[in-house]
């Protein structure tokens, strides 16, 4: 929810539970793990950005915490009641673009893609 600076980039951001505020994630460079993220802008539109996020590593919020934190992008994900405003635009604008996986019994590899309505 913002326009964010520069094209593209890594996030490496060390973060963990807020026991006192479950379950929100903060940064901790002391105690926290560092979580892994590629992302890239796409679109910037009306006071907001599009950007795509690659997740290497898969810790719990890790792409609200990286995005929202100013330690990270430093814009929350629109729509974010935990990391940001919450409010205006109803549900989290956070969609999975892309998956793949083995299937558990088979290990066919399986592909799937859906575009945002967004």
């Amino acid at each position: 929810d913002g326009e964010l600076e520069g094209e593209e980039g890594v996030i490496e951001l060390p973060f963990r539970l807020d026991i006192d505020n479950r379950p929100h994630q903060i940064y901790d460079p002391v105690h926290g793990k560092v979580g892994v993220t590629y992302w890239k802008k796409l679109l910037v539109k009306d006071g907001k950005t599009r950007i795509e996020f690659k997740p290497i590593t898969g810790r719990t919020h890790q792409l609200r915490v990286h995005s929202a934190s100013e330690h990270g992008l430093g814009i929350p994900i629109v729509g974010d009641p935990l990391y940001g405003t919450g409010t205006g635009q109803g549900v989290l604008k956070l969609h999975a673009c892309y998956l793949s996986f083995a299937h558990p019994r088979t290990g066919e590899s399986l592909e799937f893609k859906s575009e945002p309505l967004f």
